[in-house]
């Protein structure tokens, strides 16, 4: 009804699908009435629509007479404004910019004069520079996109994404320059703010979609991680400062599809004048290999070694820009005896591919240039096998659903491998049947190879297994097959000393230090993954060799509700493991005769009950490991009759209450009862050749008698954590003259010093121990100690006391950390509590919950305890309810015999770390005459003290004086402060602290802290 009256702007717009209407001249789409098509046509901003961007003719209406596009929108919020511009690109089509860019250019360039605001215009400039740079983006990946076009490729979706956010920020650019053009000469304050506001948004958004900018790959490249590493290859070929390159993973990942896919932009490029490539493999000589690289660039080699060499290193020189791949490197390869240069050479590059990251690292590539190549992800497993499965490697497969389902679990097996994916799905090709479907998974499941994956697969992978030279590096792996993972690295080292594959006649650390060298190069072989993982596809290649010298059972997560059929445990079965299944029973009356059965490895499964006759034909047992079998509740008797065991393993059993008498397993070397209901272990003191013995978190254990260890003098490692041991004499611990590591407690007084006198103050102290004295009431609270001792981990000496009335109390000469938790309430300080000479070795104090201590330490030195702790390193105090000072100040204090000044003890110059917490009484914590010690200290944490005043005290009184101000104290080596839930805290120092760097300041809830920083640098 309204149309009449708006006739000519009606005749600017042709009607679209779903009420939209098209604008005839810029060819925009939108909705709405005529008050949209005037506002569009005119370039009313405000209005929730974008302008016309067509060049305005003669003929086209005009707008209206307004002389400013912008009166009679000032009552309109900026964010308005915003919503208005931003909202028109709703009507945008991804493709319709068909304004001619030099046009707007040139527009902008008669309008821009006329601004006189200098940030604006600056702001402009910056808009006009946007519009040409996302040009440019787009028409580098329309490039490569007709390439893939050509090549009869299929793009990634991912592109198109990226492709339609930048042409969106295309149309918002050019909106703007619209907005400019349509101002005109009457260029005033509300362009300008909308600008303001938009520009700077528009820079951000376009900064971020180039830093997103997608790798244009076809399809058939599956994963983000091949995406990001090809990105990562094209900085490095882009860097002019880098030359040599490595990719590596272990076989079948896709090396040397990267490799190939970078060979081919590299030369579509044209930005080198050579690409050469060169398989190297295995069998690598010198010769051959310069016979090789002669070949892919023309040249003939002959003459001694020094003329081929030099012949060769000319030739390529003379190549120009040249980029040199040599796959599948086995072994280092010295490059100068080769006749490749190893200096950069206009911007030369050498490409290596190895499954060895330590090749690659003896041949000098920087870690930085090493790309590492991991398997896919689930869904990207599947993504690759329905593409394999599908016509022509471009179009994926599309099957019914429970075949998917199927599809989904055999690329799950093979571990999303690429190499195990892509041949698996070359066996189904074209196979509709759900049998054969299921057959194929079943296979897979018991790690049965067709002959393709025999072939393509399982010699692949064997190859990295052929290249390990020393057997012990073949047998560590073989080892790791017989397990799902491993959660640390104790577990796996001492599988391997049990086994024979490590000798374990030498110390812990030696053994450690072995095996840990051994599996970092099972990860450089990548046979191995990072955490120690193993691939399925490896696992089942490592189960086959073990297969072809001794006879066994390994289906380790498999989803097994029963143990193999009785048929399966033949006579002459050596090894069984059936790591990681929910395995929740055995069968009553089920006794497998198995008379050379060496290994039984039924951890990490359900298994509530073991029949009484299931060991009784297995005599040659050695490693029994039942760990991780939460239900387990008791063991057959027939379990004392293994006397060959070795390895006896029952970790984390929680249920279990019952072990068989022990005395006659007379070989065992490590026993692990822990984390159960145990109550008593008979027969352990006859276990004479035990060196590893685990009881802890056993919290009904009770070792009523110090004689059970008499025996054991051959231990190494001792843990007996929550477990309770009482009476001990020193007799019955001077003879553990091999204990490397001890973790445990006591209860009373005299069992505690007998130990520590027996041991730890002997020629023969445990490198490592964690002792603790009194009722742990939650032990979470010493975990962080408990996780630091350990054969992998660094030596550290601590003893707790928790709850203890009791003293004096025995240190361990080689002490570094105390920690006191609810102790003593008559103890007014540590040095009640530390009667006796405190080892120099201290470094770490920890003080919790002594609600009568008053002060830590009685002095700044003189007495026993204070005259020893020069070397603390770190102090911290928590829930010291009476505390008012650190350290008794020794000003003006005089000796009573000599009547002489007493000269301090440095007692806190090495300290570096202070932390306090929930100590209510306290009001200075750093008081004017521990100041001077406190050189060293670097960290410096206090929390919710309520009633702290001040953090460093400008003078032993504590009074203000006029001078305070400019009072200096130097703490050069001070870091970090933090100081939260401080009510009271006025000023962290009234005057001025010099620090070698300023320190990091943190503050949270002191709210009469004064706003004064009072930290300067050093001038020095």
């Amino acid at each position: 009804m309204g149309r009449p009256k708006e006739e000519h702007y009606w005749n600017q717009v042709t009607k679209g699908n779903a009420g939209t209407w098209k604008c005839k001249r810029c060819g925009r789409q939108f909705s709405g009435g005529a008050s949209r098509i005037k506002a569009h046509v005119d370039r009313i901003p405000g209005k929730g629509i974008s302008a016309c961007s067509a060049s305005p003719h003669d003929n086209h209406p005009q707008p209206q007479e307004t002389a400013n596009p912008m009166e009679g929108a000032a009552e309109h919020e900026d964010h308005e404004m915003v919503d208005a511009i931003s909202g028109g690109l709703t009507q945008h089509p991804v493709n319709v910019i068909s304004e001619s860019t030099d046009y707007l250019l040139e527009g902008f360039a008669v309008v821009a004069p006329s601004i006189n605001d200098g940030f604006v215009s600056d702001e402009i400039k910056k808009l006009n520079e946007l519009l040409p740079d996302l040009i440019h983006e787009e028409d580098a990946i329309k490039g490569e996109l007709e390439w893939l076009q050509s090549e009869g490729k299929q793009r990634k979706k991912r592109v198109d994404d990226w492709l339609n956010k930048l042409q969106q920020l295309r149309n918002r650019v050019v909106d703007c320059l619209n907005l400019v053009m349509g101002a005109g000469h009457n260029f005033n304050e509300n362009v300008a703010h909308y600008l303001r506001l938009q520009i700077p948004q528009l820079t951000e958004e376009v900064s971020k979609l180039k830093k997103e900018k997608p790798v244009v790959l076809s399809n058939e490249f599956v994963g983000e991680d091949f995406e990001r590493n090809v990105e990562k290859m094209w900085e490095h070929v882009g860097d002019e400062e880098v030359f040599m390159i490595g990719i590596h993973g272990m076989g079948g990942v896709g090396k040397t599809c990267l490799a190939t896919h970078m060979e081919t932009q590299i030369i579509r490029k044209g930005t080198f004048n050579h690409v050469i490539w060169v398989t190297v493999s295995r069998d690598y000589t010198i010769s051959k290999l310069q016979e090789d690289i002669a070949e892919a660039i023309g040249v003939k080699l002959g003459g001694n070694e020094r003329i081929r060499v030099a012949h060769l290193s000319s030739a390529l020189s003379e190549k120009g820009k040249w980029v040199l791949i040599l796959d599948d490197v086995w072994k280092f390869i010295d490059l100068e005896k080769v006749g490749i240069p190893r200096c950069r050479i206009n911007g030369s590059k050498l490409i290596l591919t190895s499954r060895l990251k330590h090749v690659l690292r003896q041949m000098d590539c920087p870690t930085s240039n090493i790309i590492t190549m991991c398997p896919l992800s689930e869904s990207e497993g599947l993504e690759l096998f329905l593409l394999r499965l599908g016509e022509d490697h471009k179009t994926p497969a599309t099957l019914p659903p429970k075949i998917l389902e199927i599809a989904w679990n055999i690329a799950w097996k093979c571990d999303s491998l690429p190499l195990a994916i892509s041949v698996m799905a070359r066996t189904m090709k074209g196979v509709d049947s759900i049998h054969q479907w299921r057959h194929a998974l079943n296979k897979l499941e018991k790690g049965e190879m067709g002959r393709e994956m025999e072939e393509e697969v399982f010699q692949v992978l064997k190859l990295s297994y052929d290249n390990l030279m020393d057997t012990r590096l073949q047998n560590s792996f073989l080892h790791c097959a017989l397990y799902s993972d491993f959660w640390n690295d104790v577990e796996r080292i001492m599988n391997l000393v049990d086994n024979g594959t490590i000798n374990g006649r030498r110390s812990l650390e030696e053994i450690f230090d072995e095996d840990l060298t051994i599996f970092n190069e099972l990860r450089d072989h990548s046979l191995l993954l990072p955490l120690g993982h193993m691939q399925n596809s490896v696992r089942n290649m490592a189960c086959h060799i073990l297969k072809e010298s001794q006879r066994l059972i390994v289906r380790c997560g498999k989803e097994l509700t029963g143990i193999p059929h009785l048929q399966e445990w033949t006579a002459d079965l050596e090894l069984v493991s059936l790591d990681e299944n929910p395995l929740k029973e055995i069968p009553a009356g089920v006794s497998p005769k198995c008379p050379m059965l060496s290994t039984l490895i039924l951890s990490n499964n359900c298994i509530s009950s073991i029949p009484e006759c299931f060991f009784t034909h297995m005599k040659s047992l050695a490693i029994l490991d039942l760990s991780h079998n939460h239900s387990l509740t008791s063991l057959p008797d027939s379990l004392s009759d293994l006397t060959c065991l070795v390895s006896l393993l029952l970790d984390e059993c929680y249920a279990l209450a019952k072990v068989p008498p022990l005395g006659r397993l007379q070989k065992l070397s490590r026993l692990v009862i822990s984390g159960t209901q145990v109550e008593v272990v008979l027969g352990l003191e006859m276990l004479t050749n035990l060196r590893w013995l685990d009881l802890s978190f056993n919290g009904k254990l009770r070792l009523e008698s110090g004689r059970v260890l008499r025996g054991l003098t051959n231990l190494q490692y001792l843990n007996l954590f929550v477990a309770t041991l009482s009476n001990v004499e020193i007799e019955d611990v001077q003879g553990l003259t091999t204990l490397e590591y001890f973790l445990g407690g006591f209860n009373d007084i005299k069992s505690y010093n007998n130990f520590v006198a027996g041991i730890c103050n002997t020629g023969s102290a445990p490198k490592s121990y964690l002792l603790y004295f009194g009722s742990i009431h939650d032990p979470d609270y010493i975990f962080e100690s408990y996780d630091r001792i350990g054969p992998s981990l660094d030596h550290h000496q601590i003893v707790h006391f928790f709850d203890c009335e009791e003293s004096p109390l025995l240190l361990p000469k080689d002490l570094t950390k105390i920690s006191i938790d609810d102790c003593n309430p008559r103890w007014k300080s540590l040095c009640d509590a530390l009667s006796n000479i405190t080892p120099s070795s201290l470094k770490n104090i920890q003080i919790a919950t002594c609600i009568e201590m008053k002060t830590v330490l009685c002095s700044f030195g003189n007495c026993s305890v204070c005259s020893n702790l020069n070397h603390l390193q770190s102090l911290t105090l928590i829930y010291l309810d009476s505390l008012t000072v650190i350290c008794k100040e020794d000003v003006g204090a005089t000796d009573t015999t000599t009547q002489q000044p007493l000269k301090p003890n440095a007692v806190f110059s090495q300290l570096r770390h202070l932390e306090i917490c929930k100590c209510h009484e306290i009001e200075t914590l750093v008081t004017a005459g521990l100041l001077p010690q406190l050189q060293n200290l670097q960290t410096l944490i206090v929390d919710c003290c309520k009633s702290l005043r001040e953090i460093f005290a400008a003078s032993s009184s504590g009074a203000d004086s006029d001078d305070a101000a400019s009072t200096v104290i130097t703490l050069p080596n001070l870091t970090t402060l933090e100081l939260s839930d401080l009510p009271m805290l006025e000023t962290v120092y009234k005057g001025i602290i010099i620090s070698d760097s300023l320190p990091k300041l943190e503050t949270e809830d002191c709210p009469k802290l004064e706003s004064r920083f009072p930290f300067e640098v050093s001038s020095s």
